[in-house]
């Protein structure tokens, strides 16, 4: 996807090139282990070191791994391992993410009243460009979409390295939920959307959201995704986004490939998903 021609900037390196004719520059976010505050330092100087090094770049692509926010009922908004989504704004909602810093729940209501901190683009181009694929891609049915084979020219060009990018078996997506009693059971997922087709990437659009303090409880998860409109959930780019908001960049999209269904913490399905957000990328920079 990338000519490969790498930089080094003190700690960082940089991969440039072209994808069409747009240029490149790439990197992997710095963390540190020793706790998250230091973790979310270390991300906030990666991305202030890129925009210093690049001081043109004009728009900035965080692409990763998440964790879906599934329907139960309704196919066609259901997400599942392997799909995609893009952060577009609810129509409800402008935010393209969200981010929980604290939640307080009172006993007596039984509610929820979250803290939070949310982020938009003033420029748009990169969610009017995501919406005009999103509209020709609709139309495809069962046809292959752009991304689909970027993903078959990944796969191939990846079959050499130490991790797996192939996609795992669909009987490892299995779906759970959570009863108000606190029990957890297996359950089907649902069925219906006439353009799914299984072992198909399918694209979703939605607020993407932090998951730290609310993804593994279950009912949490779910009021929160409700109120904001979330699709996904992921981990750190907050910190990002915090820098981004620093360096006065106007406009950013987050691609998450979905991993799991708490926040994509789970390695088994994180290569390919991975590789799919990277896909739907290259997508949206060759209709730029």
């Amino acid at each position: 996807m990338l000519a490969r021609r790498y930089i080094r900037s003190e700690s960082q390196v940089y991969s440039v090139g072209r994808i069409g004719r747009h240029k490149i520059v790439s990197t992997k976010l710095s963390k540190d282990a020793s706790s998250p505050e230091n973790s979310k330092i270390s991300t906030e100087n990666s991305v202030t070191r890129l925009l210093g090094t690049f001081s043109k770049v004009q728009h900035v692509f965080l692409v990763g791994v998440g964790g879906s926010v599934p329907d139960y009922e309704d196919a066609s908004k259901h997400v599942r391992l392997g799909d995609i989504v893009v952060s577009l704004p609810s129509q409800e909602r402008s935010c393209l993410y969200v981010h929980c810093q604290k939640v307080e729940h009172t006993l007596r209501t039984d509610e929820y009243k979250f803290n939070v901190k949310h982020w938009a683009c003033a420029d748009d181009t990169l969610q009017k460009v995501v919406e005009k694929i999103r509209k020709v891609t609709d139309s495809l049915s069962d046809k292959e979409r752009p991304w689909d084979i970027y993903l078959e020219e990944a796969s191939e060009r990846l079959k050499a390295e130490e991790s797996s990018f192939h996609r795992p078996f669909i009987n490892t997506d299995r779906l759970y939920y959570t009863n108000p009693d606190g029990t957890v059971v297996e359950v089907q997922h649902p069925s219906g959307d006439r353009n799914y087709i299984e072992g198909r990437t399918n694209v979703r659009f939605g607020a993407i959201s932090n998951g730290m303090n609310i993804a593994k409880d279950g009912k949490l998860r779910k009021t929160f995704a409700r109120l904001y409109g979330i699709k996904a959930y992921d981990l750190d780019t907050d910190a990002i986004l915090e820098s981004l908001d620093g360096n006065r960049n106007e406009s950013f999209l987050i691609i998450r490939g979905i991993a799991d269904y708490a926040d994509g913490s789970r390695k088994e399905w994180q290569p390919y998903s991975a590789m799919a957000a990277a896909a739907y990328m290259k997508t949206l920079i060759m209709a730029l």
